[in-house]
């Protein structure tokens, strides 16, 4: 009777996860693999819409609630102290349509957290405007009253003229869309190593940061220079946001080895479980429905939704060699800004920015490491170089607040 009291059992576990538990679980989750059977596009992205709205209504309480020279003189100060730990450099370019409100929330988020954070002890934080026109972003000029504001096309005078990128930053035809985004990208990051930081943190304007990210970046830090052995000092980047869409299971080596161990850990609760101290030949049984059960549910989540568990503590958040796609938010050590402007300016022309970085990191046999789960969320469902183009909207389902 044990051995069919058993089936029964797991039969039932089975029956109840895969049909009352899973299937309501997913509905809510986006990536999961019955988020889109269960909701419209239509409907996902009016729900996006929504939840910018109220993340841009919560940015602007936030500057309502700010004295304006105070919050000025916060960053005048942490700037007269010379060298500084950390300078952040909001990159932004005016959208179409300016309701969108992508810069307020980024803006606002950031600086919470910079004033807030207890790591960085000197840091500054500014919008680095890279338009053309340079009065007709009105979302900077509501908020250059609170935050630091530098104009690539206005005031370039904060970087020295014996800079060798000068004339690229004064240049005001370009071949192509992308030739502009790299320039503008390098115009941003000198303007933050003007600065004499010792780490550059360049965000674009459609990105925001989690609670947690500039504790997790320390803790990282920490372990790269004092606990890896033999310490890394000379790493190229860390690149703090990554497209979830592209971090799910896939045919990948390193992701099926994970299924495989996250497998091998249900096989071990089931055993531990449903045979602990018991010697019976069902502990195969068990192993099996145990390792079949667990690579199931995780399939079904999605790896994206089963990252978030790692959010428990810093600890937890996993160091990757970086992949080569996507800058909305990168972290510089102030050595190699010098070698990436001059490769950059090389190569404005022929790739798309974040495909330039990484052929030099690889052309310079340097390491670049991704964090995950990602420390920044995009906002940006809307892009400013194709006016039209519309994300996935399952991307930009979160809470923030």
């Amino acid at each position: 009777m044990r051995p069919i009291k058993s089936l029964l059992w797991l039969t039932i576990l089975f029956v109840i996860t895969f049909t009352l538990w899973i299937p309501p679980l997913c509905i809510k989750l986006p990536f999961s693999k019955f988020y889109y059977v269960y909701n419209k596009e239509k409907d996902i992205s009016e729900k996006a819409e929504l939840l910018n709205s109220r993340r841009y209504n919560v940015s602007l309480a936030y500057f309502s609630s700010l004295h304006a020279e105070s919050s000025q003189q916060f960053y005048h100060n942490m700037e007269k102290l010379g060298h500084l730990d950390l300078v952040v450099a909001v990159i932004t370019v005016k959208r179409k349509d300016g309701t969108l409100g992508y810069l307020t929330q980024s803006v606002a988020r950031m600086d919470k957290l910079l004033k807030e954070d207890k790591h960085f002890q000197r840091k500054y934080l500014f919008i680095c405007n890279v338009d053309q026109d340079v009065n007709s972003h009105e979302e900077v000029k509501k908020l250059e009253k609170y935050i630091p504001a530098h104009y690539r096309f206005k005031n370039i005078t904060r970087i020295p003229h014996t800079s060798p990128h000068i004339s690229l930053y004064l240049q005001q035809n370009h071949f192509t869309t992308y030739q502009k985004e790299t320039i503008d990208y390098m115009f941003c990051l000198e303007m933050a190593y003007s600065m004499n930081p010792e780490y550059v943190l360049l965000m674009e304007d459609d990105t925001l940061p989690l609670p947690m990210a500039l504790d997790v970046v320390n803790f990282k830090l920490k372990w790269l220079t004092l606990f890896r052995n033999p310490p890394m000092t000379n790493f190229a980047y860390i690149k703090l946001y990554y497209p979830p869409k592209w971090q799910g299971f896939a045919n990948e080596l390193r992701r099926i080895l994970e299924l495989v161990a996250i497998g091998m850990v249900g096989a071990g609760c089931f055993v531990a479980v449903f045979a602990f101290r018991k010697k019976t030949s069902l502990q195969y049984l068990y192993f099996i429905f145990g390792a079949v059960y667990f690579i199931l549910v995780v399939l079904l989540l999605d790896r994206q939704n089963v990252l978030e568990l790692r959010r428990i503590a810093s600890q937890f958040y996993s160091l990757n060699i970086s992949p080569g796609c996507c800058t909305p938010a990168m972290f510089y050590p102030r050595w190699v800004i010098p070698q990436l402007l001059s490769y950059l300016a090389g190569e404005n022309n022929r790739h798309h920015t974040d495909i330039a970085i990484y052929d030099f990191i690889t052309s310079k046999n340097l390491t670049a490491y991704q964090i995950e789960p990602n420390l920044f969320v995009h906002i940006g469902m809307y892009t400013s170089i194709h006016q039209n183009s519309r994300k996935d909207p399952q991307e930009f389902i979160f809470s923030m607040y």
